[in-house]
């Protein structure tokens, strides 16, 4: 986005030069790749180079409406919705100028971190295509790391934003639950569910941040889009030890890196201890579930045979949780948020890998017999932030050996975004750079 609005200033590219750069190389890439559902041929919204994202390209996630566009939210039961209005986020980047390029492919209904989708076609790594995106919000990551766009909108329940950001070699970020408005996206778990950005940069994402703030919350907030680097010198610095094994070994060696490289920026690094893992991780799958099995109820018993393998056996677990449950489970998850807000008294931030390990292949994540520990190993280190509603980050940190991106995430107590992202912004800048995907 940055380097973008740059050479438009300079003369040096147009908008209209961008897009259809852009859209060429979507219809390069997108048979192979599958990062797109519907290509949006001229965006109605679009301002010219007018407005602080005038002459930008934005993918949009397709469970988030884009008014007289299809919203699919990747599945058939879906696949003949025109979205009658354009979700808040979506009229928010209108409004600052953001050219609406196309809706991306996704895990049906956002229930999945893989992106494999019997319907759009199972959305590829750009750096091996041998491997998975990850997900839901694959698309949206392969659109950004391969230059298809210049950002992207996604969702995050379990880490739907920040594990394809990862595994794709980009920034994603997941704010406060309720920071950015849900209006106009189809839901997986309402209790859950954050409108997040992939971008190139943590600049990128704090911009569109704070162009498309309106959620529900009634706190004020600072701006975003002026963001400057907060010094790292004395931040404390949590690595909570217990939750990230086991790691690949990859994995490990890019994290203590990470670790180090913070360190010589003056940050202080301090083991601190999650506790209730498995309860937390229950508690978060119990309420997506039943939550889920919710809105699904009516579309499932009238278009059953529409619904993939996977999301069928999803709604019908949902289905089947006691009421007495689903409520004991929003018990519980009161009492976990206080311990995790407790730890705040002894760090500024969480730091910990992303994903316990690199992007699987897509093999992998197909069979019965590996899918199970696949999805464990990609949701375990992000979901614990949905669950708590903390805003949270992936930032590239290195590649593994056998070139596949490798992301440190950061996390934050409950809205201070802000915090989070200045404090991005200075590790970024000491933090490898990634070159393009091959």
């Amino acid at each position: 986005m940055a380097s973008a609005k740059r050479e438009f200033a300079s003369g040096k590219l147009t908008p209209e030069e961008l897009g259809r750069s852009q859209r060429s190389t979507i219809r390069r890439l997108n048979g192979e790749l599958h990062a797109f559902i519907t290509l949006i041929p001229q965006d109605s919204g679009r301002r010219g180079s007018r407005g602080p994202l005038g002459g930008i390209t934005v993918a949009v996630k397709d469970n988030i409406y884009v008014g007289g566009s299809r919203t699919t939210a990747g599945s058939r039961v879906f696949r003949r919705f025109v979205s009658p209005y354009d979700a808040d986020v979506v009229a928010r980047l209108r409004e600052a100028g953001a050219t609406i390029i196309g809706k991306t492919n996704m895990h049906e209904f956002a229930f999945g971190v893989t992106n494999i989708n019997p319907y759009t076609g199972d959305c590829r790594n750009p750096w091996n295509h041998d491997r998975i995106s990850g997900g839901s919000s694959g698309g949206s990551a392969v659109a950004v790391a391969t230059g298809m766009a210049c950002a992207a909108v996604g969702t995050d329940t379990g880490g739907s934003v920040r594990i394809p950001a990862s595994l794709c070699g980009i920034v994603g970020y997941k704010p406060t639950y309720e920071l950015i408005s849900r209006r106009g996206v189809v839901p997986l778990a309402w209790s859950l569910d954050t409108v997040g950005f992939l971008t190139r940069s943590v600049g990128d994402a704090a911009m569109l941040t704070g162009l498309t703030l309106g959620g529900s919350r009634s706190e004020p907030t600072p701006d975003f889009r002026n963001l400057k680097p907060r010094s790292v010198k004395g931040m404390r610095l949590g690595v909570p030890w217990n939750l990230l094994e086991p790691l690949d070994d990859d994995v490990r060696l890019r994290f203590r890196e990470s670790l180090a490289l913070a360190e010589g920026e003056g940050a202080r690094i301090a083991s601190v201890r999650f506790e209730h893992i498995r309860e937390a991780a229950a508690c978060r799958s119990l309420i997506t579930h039943a939550e889920a099995a919710s809105f699904h109820r009516a579309y499932f018993s009238a278009r059953f045979r529409d619904y993939g393998r996977e999301m069928r056996r999803r709604v019908a677990q949902g289905l089947a949780i006691p009421a007495a449950v689903y409520v004991d489970a929003l018990r519980v998850r009161r009492t976990l948020l206080a311990d995790f807000r407790s730890l705040f008294k002894r760090v500024d931030l969480f730091a910990l890998p992303t994903t316990r390990i690199p992007a699987p292949t897509v093999e992998a994540s197909k069979r019965d017999e590996t899918a199970p520990a696949v999805r464990t190993a990609l949701i375990a280190l992000p979901e614990p932030f949905n669950l708590f509603g903390a805003p949270a980050i992936t930032i590239p940190c290195g590649l593994t050996r056998e070139g596949l991106p490798v992301g440190l995430q950061l996390a934050a107590d409950i809205n201070r975004d802000f915090d989070l992202l200045s404090a991005s912004l200075s590790l970024e800048r000491v933090l490898p750079k990634l070159p393009a995907p091959p």
